[in-house]
């Protein structure tokens, strides 16, 4: 695997495949995180987390078990369930090591087992059939890409005050008007592929 593939892999999970604006993966956030930008840093890097542990052990599996014995129609059943355990393991692991991390992601973490842009990493992974550093770096790259919009959108609320527009667009209007526009920025980049 080239620097210049992953380099590709990475520009592809932040850019043109983002999580949230692109795949509509991960909107089902905690509504905090699209409004306090200190919130929304602790659910991006709880949602890095769970996708990067997630990747890792739905690879093994696939890699190890699913793909050398012909079980790949068992694949969404597989990375369901440890998509779960990783969250678990997640959870347990911080709480025995890091405590205080664990103490501020712990009203997050149950949130980000039903977050489809954990499972939607590992599947995409599986599908197009990355090396494990590929899969690590996409599931990495596509949580720092979902946190920035998550931090920004939810800068953008703070700074500018979504009640100054006019009456008829204010509350879920113009949220929605922001997110599609912040969307339109990386639409551009859909299709970027490096050979």
């Amino acid at each position: 695997m080239t620097s210049v593939h992953l380099a590709g892999v990475a520009l592809i999970a932040l850019l043109s495949e983002n999580f949230i604006l692109v795949n509509c993966m991960g909107i089902g956030t905690h509504t905090k995180a699209f409004e306090d930008p200190v919130q929304a840093r602790r659910t991006g890097l709880a949602l890095t987390l769970g996708m990067v542990l997630t990747t890792f052990l739905c690879w093994l599996a696939d890699n190890l078990l699913l793909i050398p014995f012909g079980w790949t129609f068992l694949r969404t059943l597989t990375f369901t369930l440890l998509s779960l355990l990783s969250l678990f393991l997640l959870k347990h692991g911080l709480r025995l090591f890091i405590p205080e991390l664990h103490r501020r992601l712990e009203e997050i973490l149950p949130g980000v087992s039903s977050n489809c842009a954990v499972l939607g990493a590992a599947l995409l992974v599986s599908q197009r059939g990355y090396s494990l550093g590929a899969a690590m770096l996409y599931a990495l790259c596509g949580g720092v890409g979902a946190t920035i919009v998550l931090m920004s959108y939810a800068g953008l609320r703070e700074e500018v005050g979504f009640e100054s527009c006019p009456k008829a667009f204010q509350g879920a209007p113009i949220a929605l008007i922001t997110a599609g526009l912040m969307a339109l920025a990386l639409v551009g980049f859909y299709g970027l592929q490096i050979a």
